[in-house]
C-alpha cells in the first residue's frame, strides 16, 4: 500500500502532524517559489553535501502513530552557511516499511551518492527538512563533454541565474539536448555558494 501526504502541508510540525498511513491519494504538492534571499533567509544552514546513506525507520510521532521516517545521512563537503551539527542526519516523514510505502507528494527524494546544495529549515521539527521543499534542493550535475560541475533545480534543469529560484517548478522534464545547451550556462557550484553567502551578509546587515 502506497501513502501520499500533500506537500502542502510540508511546514506543519511533527508535533503537530497526525495523518499516519490514512491517505491514499491527494492532489500535488502546490509550494510558493521564493525569491533568492528569501530562500537564503528561511534556511538554518545551507551545505554542499552528498547523500551517503539513507535508512527507513518506524517511530511515534508527537500523537502516538507509528510512522515511517527516512534518515538521509550526509557527507557535508562545503558549509556555505550556518553552523549544521556533525554528523548530519536530515529526518524526513515517509518511506518504505515491508509492503507500505509513505511519501510526501511533489517532494523531491534523496538517493545515496547525490550532490546537491541544501537550504536546509526545520529539521527533526517540519515533515520535511529543506526550506520550501523542492526550491531547498539544488543538485550538483557534470557537463557531458567538459566535465565542468554545474547547478541544476531539482526537477533537473540547469540554472543560470539565481533569480530563477523563484520561477515556478516545471514538472516536465526538458530534453537532452535543452540540458546540454543550457548547462554551458549555468551557474558553477562556486559562484552559486559566493552568491548565497553575499545574500546572507546583507541579511546579516539589515538585521542590525
Amino acid at each position: 500500500m502506497t501513502t501520499f501526504i500533500t506537500g502542502a502541508c510540508y511546514k506543519i510540525s511533527l508535533c503537530a502532524f497526525s495523518l499516519g498511513f490514512i491517505l491514499n491519494t491527494v492532489q500535488g504538492a502546490t509550494v510558493t517559489p521564493p525569491e533568492f534571499t528569501q530562500l537564503v533567509k528561511e534556511a538554518d544552514y545551507v551545505v554542499r553535501a552528498v547523500v551517503k546513506s539513507v535508512d527507513v525507520v518506524e517511530k511515534a510521532n508527537h500523537g502516538q502513530r507509528v510512522m515511517p521516517y527516512s534518515l538521509v545521512e550526509m557527507e557535508v563537503k562545503q558549509v556555505i552557511v550556518g553552523t549544521p551539527p556533525r554528523p548530519l542526519i536530515l529526518e524526513v516523514l515517509g518511506g518504505k516499511v515491508g509492503d507500505r510505502e509513505m511519501f510526501i507528494s511533489g517532494a523531491p527524494k534523496f538517493t545515496v551518492g547525490e550532490e546537491a546544495v541544501f537550504f536546509v529549515q526545520g529539521n527533526h521539527t517540519q515533515i520535511f527538512p529543506l526550506a520550501r521543499m523542492m526550491h531547498g534542493l539544488y543538485p550538483i550535475r557534470k557537463e557531458a563533454t567538459t566535465g565542468r560541475e554545474y547547478v541544476a533545480r531539482s526537477n533537473g534543469e540547469p540554472m543560470a541565474n539565481t533569480s530563477e529560484v523563484s520561477q515556478p517548478m516545471r514538472e516536465v522534464g526538458v530534453s537532452v539536448a535543452q540540458i546540454t545547451a543550457q548547462a554551458k550556462q549555468a551557474l558553477t557550484p562556486d559562484n552559486f555558494a559566493t552568491q548565497i553567502r553575499a545574500a546572507a551578509k546583507v541579511l546579516r546587515a539589515n538585521e542590525k
